[in-house]
């Protein structure tokens, strides 16, 4: 589509439906349950019927992605198939029922819909009303998209909230798990898959065989994943780590890190609950499970030994080509062997191997640089929290707003239903399809909710009063924001160099510093 000139043919009266146009339809749910699937179903019919049934229209692709969340895009095989095709003009018009079947991401919403835009393709969102081909559409697009994402947020939160229920009530939580099926809220034993999991565990306490070994094995005796592949060596050891299969309930182990990403993170052990239940028939001994996890630590101790010293290493070097001696030009080092594990320093590369003859430069104490750099770079981003805080707190506010002003007119308009809906019941009962007693009943009934909302929108204030959430936005930000806890990020994200220029003695110096914005600062520095 040339959007300057089909922009041009709008303003001059005509409509997207009187343009002859190659169109596709996207349509998606987030779960792959029966009634969703018969969404699925009646939402791709009505498209095609609309699209069929306009002469001006051709229909040239059907986009669905089953069971897919529309937080994220990367597992959205049909939509990214979608966009390729724009890419190629196979498309001039995309319909679809709403934003959040598009996607519930503001990002990804005005990200790929100015994609589609640029590839000549435009989007028509049926029951919000927008179509990117008018120039107004971002703005509206942008107001939409983020009330959609909040409403996945407030999902999020409600699901949060069954699954803390479920564990105080001690109700057993998570998906299938291999070895079992569910009946009356206990987990029983599957036979057909209990060689799966014994099999795991007497060949691993062996010690001879590793977790790919073990799948090998499982796949000539038969034992497949649900793909019909040999099962992978993570999926056996989080088999092997599972304290139900010894008959223990387990919960918070796992937490979703972000209703936007749905990445999960670990809990810390502490705050796992795990306990012996009935709820669980054990396919494991307890004695089996317990040896075989202490060999599984020992085995992965060892493995991530290199990754915990390479770690040691990076917060050990945040001042690694940072530090500069003014009188030789070369690096400082750090010195940190065992007479120096708890009070480490830096010299001057060209001290350490030569000695003091050869260069008298500074030697800093690593613990007193790192006291007067968190203050410097504290002092450096209180601007910057600031305005951070600033603008978190404006867009708060306006979001708050956005959502009072839908909650108002979605009620508004429910009202506007109950009350036409109180003149059909009248015109039914005058008609005599329905009762004195039936018309005397559901009016009563309309007048309930007509006055549920007229309280709901007499509850609803005009002018949002943030303040109160001001000093916890504010707080939340120094947070993130701390110095003290991330001192070796901001040292690598801020500084450019530190030029040590001795004074009086070794131990006083000073210190020209170097941001990487182009700023400098200079200090007196005492060791």
């Amino acid at each position: 589509m040339n959007i300057v000139k089909t922009r041009s043919e709008l303003l001059l009266g005509k409509t997207i439906f009187d343009m002859n146009l190659n169109v596709g339809y996207y349509a998606r749910v987030s779960t792959d349950k029966d009634d969703q699937l018969n969404s699925l179903e009646n939402q791709s019919n009505y498209f095609k019927e609309m699209i069929n049934e306009n002469k001006n229209w051709n229909l040239v692709g059907e986009y669905i992605d089953e069971g897919i969340s529309g937080t994220s895009i990367k597992n959205r095989d049909n939509f990214l198939r979608m966009i390729e095709d724009s890419k190629t003009g196979k498309l001039d018009l995309i319909v679809t029922k709403e934003i959040s079947r598009f996607s519930r991401n503001v990002i990804d919403s005005i990200k790929y819909t100015e994609e589609l835009l640029n590839n000549g393709t435009v989007v028509f969102f049926i029951s919000d009303n927008i179509n990117t081909i008018y120039p107004d559409s971002e703005f509206r697009l942008t107001l939409m998209s983020s009330l959609a994402q909040d409403e996945v947020r407030k999902l999020s939160e409600r699901v949060k909230f069954g699954i803390k229920r479920m564990i105080k009530d001690g109700k057993v939580i998570g998906g299938n798990l291999t070895g079992y099926y569910r009946k009356d809220g206990k987990m029983i034993i599957n036979e057909e898959e209990r060689p799966i999991i014994e099999t795991l565990f007497n060949l691993y306490v062996t010690g001879k065989y590793s977790f790919e070994k073990i799948a090998d094995i499982l796949y000539k005796k038969g034992y497949k994943n649900k793909n019909g592949k040999p099962y992978s060596g993570t999926t056996l050891k989080k088999f092997l780590t599972n304290p139900r299969y010894k008959g223990y309930y387990t919960a918070n182990l796992t937490k979703v890190e972000s209703y936007k990403t749905h990445k999960k993170i670990k809990v810390p052990k502490e705050e796992h609950i795990i306990y012996k239940t009935d709820l669980i028939e054990p396919i494991i001994s307890e004695e089996l499970w317990d040896k075989a996890n202490l060999i599984y630590e020992k085995k992965h101790k060892a493995r991530n030994t290199h990754i915990t010293s390479s770690q040691i290493m990076i917060d050990d070097s945040r001042y690694t080509f940072k530090l500069i001696c003014s009188e030789h030009n070369e690096i400082f080092v750090r010195c940190a062997g065992s007479n120096r594990r708890n009070n480490p320093t830096w010299v001057c590369k060209k001290y350490k191997n030569e000695g003091v003859l050869i260069c008298e430069s500074p030697i800093i104490r690593e613990k007193k640089l790192d006291e007067l750099m968190e203050n410097i770079i504290n002092n450096y981003m209180k601007e910057y929290v600031r305005d951070v805080s600033n603008e978190m707190i404006k867009l708060y506010s306006e979001v708050l707003i956005i959502s009072n002003n839908k909650l108002k007119i979605d009620l508004e308009n429910k009202l506007k239903e109950l009350i036409s809906h109180k003149d059909k019941l009248i015109n039914l009962n005058l008609s005599k399809i329905i009762s004195d007693d039936d018309l005397k009943n559901k009016l009563k009934k309309n007048e309930l909710e007509i006055s549920k909302i007229n309280n709901e929108l007499k509850n609803i204030k005009e002018d949002i009063d943030i303040s109160s959430n001001i000093n916890d936005i504010e707080k939340e930000i120094k947070n993130i924001l701390n110095v003290k806890y991330n001192l070796n990020v901001f040292i690598n994200l801020l500084l450019d160099k530190i030029i040590v220029t001795k004074l009086d003695n070794r131990y006083k110096m000073n210190l020209k510093i170097y941001f990487k914005d182009g700023n400098i600062k200079e200090v007196l520095f005492e060791n």
